[in-house]
C-alpha cells in the first residue's frame, strides 16, 4: 500500500497540472475566461485523481507482474547440483564458440579467485585449475560452429567446481539475452 501512495502522490501532480490545463482550454471554447478556469481547475482536479489512480494501480500491478517474472526466470534457479561423492567426470554443452568458452572458463577462474590456473592451452583447449583442495582438469572441444562441449575432471565435486560451472552457466545465459 505504501509503495501504492508513493507512485500516486509522485503522479498526481504532472497530471494535474495537464489535465487542469486542458480542461481550461476546453472550457473556454465555451465560456469567457474566468468561469473556464475554475471549471477547468474543478474537472481538471477530480480528473487527474482518479486517472492517477488508475495509473498508479495498473503501473504497481506491472511491477509486480515483472518481478513475478524474473524471479520464475532467474538463471541461478535453474543451475542444479546433484550430490557427488568421489571423483567427477561430467560433461556439459555451451552455446558459445571455442575460443569464447574457454576465454569465459579462464575469466570464472581469475574472476572468482578460485585457484591458480595451471597448463592451459587455448589452441588444444585445456585447462588445468589448481585449487587448495585439488586440481580441476577441464577441455573444451567443438561441437559445432557455435557449440562446444566441456569435460570436467575433479577428485571432487567442491564448491570451486560449482562456481566454475555457475559463473560459465551465467555467462551463456547472458550472452544469449543479448
Amino acid at each position: 500500500m505504501r509503495a501504492f501512495f508513493n507512485l500516486f502522490l509522485s503522479l498526481i501532480l504532472p497530471i494535474t497540472a495537464l489535465f487542469i490545463a486542458l480542461s481550461t482550454g476546453y472550457f473556454m471554447l465555451s465560456y469567457t475566461l474566468g468561469k473556464a478556469f475554475r471549471l477547468g481547475t474543478l474537472s481538471g482536479f477530480i480528473m487527474s485523481i482518479v486517472f492517477s489512480a488508475v495509473m498508479a494501480a495498473i503501473l504497481i500491478f506491472m511491477r509486480k507482474a515483472r518481478v513475478a517474472h524474473v524471479v520464475r526466470n532467474d538463471p541461478n534457479s535453474s543451475i542444479t547440483h546433484h550430490l557427488e561423492n568421489g571423483s567427477i567426470d561430467k560433461q556439459f554443452i555451451l552455446l558459445m564458440d571455442r575460443l569464447m568458452s574457454f576465454d569465459v572458463l579462464i575469466q570464472s577462474i581469475i574472476d572468482q579467485k578460485l585457484g591458480e590456473v595451471g597448463k592451459g592451452n587455448k589452441r588444444d583447449g585445456t585447462i588445468t585449475v589448481h585449487t587448495s583442495e585439488q586440481n580441476i582438469y577441464i577441455a573444451v572441444s567443438k561441437l559445432t560452429e557455435h557449440t562446444t562441449r566441456v569435460h570436467i575432471k575433479a577428485e571432487s565435486y567442491s564448491d570451486p567446481l560449482k562456481q566454475i560451472i555457475n559463473y560459465t552457466k551465467l555467462k551463456e545465459h547472458s550472452f544469449l539475452q543479448y
